[in-house]
């Protein structure tokens, strides 16, 4: 009877692990997703440009502002061709 518990919780290890290695799976895959990756760029430009709003709100123009806008300026561009490239890519595998 021991041997049929024993193999009982190897079985129930094992089940463990393959849930582990699906979640990590999961996770990776995410990870590498366009659509995630696009969301995680948009919500740090939208954050930068939240924070530069509220940290220079009715204050003069500041050098140290227009570092920081340029830096979202550079952002959203980027933001931009990555979906510009994106859409082009999408439409050539349609075809």
């Amino acid at each position: 009877m021991s041997t049929v518990s024993e193999e009982i919780q190897e079985l129930q290890l094992r089940i463990v692990e393959l849930e582990k290695q699906k979640k990590e799976k999961e996770e990776n895959d995410k990870k590498t997703s366009i659509d995630h990756n696009f969301k995680v760029l948009n919500d740090l430009l939208t954050e930068k440009k939240t924070a530069l709003k509220n940290k220079y709100k009715n204050k003069p123009v500041l050098l140290e502002q227009s570092y920081y806008q340029a830096h979202v300026t550079h952002l959203e561009a980027l933001y931009n061709i990555l979906q510009i490239v994106d859409e082009r890519l999408k439409k050539l595998e349609e075809k």
